[in-house]
């Protein structure tokens, strides 16, 4: 198995779903007159740049280390959650009661779909490795 053609392969896939959240926030804006924007803005950056640093460093760990891979899935999910209990308060605290129920619904959608696809995909690469 060519384990960074898989990594392309789950930074592509990971595009492709934030795209597609972001095609459905625009038609929900432009449908219900929501202002999702800012709630687009910092889901697509969390997932991206957790999605594609944990990708990078799954690959170090699965070429350099491959006993130390359940560790590192653990983290993950650690980290991911740490990570979006830290944006969801910053946000709060940022902007305050009354904007956060649409970041929220904007922000978990991300935060699923990222975690559904982390999922899967490192579930088939364990069985792989």
């Amino acid at each position: 198995m060519n384990i960074t053609k898989q990594c392309n392969n789950y930074i592509a896939w990971s595009i492709f779903f934030v795209t597609l959240i972001n095609l459905g926030c625009y038609f929900a804006m432009q449908l219900g007159g929501y202002d999702l924007l800012a709630a687009q803005i910092v889901g697509t950056l969390f997932v991206l740049v957790f999605e594609i640093a944990s990708v990078l460093v799954w690959r170090w760990v699965a070429l350099k280390h491959r006993n130390m891979l359940p560790s590192f899935f653990t983290a993950v999910s650690g980290f991911r959650f740490l990570g979006a209990l830290l944006v969801m308060t910053v946000w709060y605290l940022a902007t305050g009661k009354e904007n956060i129920v649409m970041f929220l619904v904007v922000f978990f959608v991300f935060y699923f779909v990222s975690l559904i696809h982390h999922s899967i995909f490192f579930s088939r690469m364990s069985k792989r490795l």
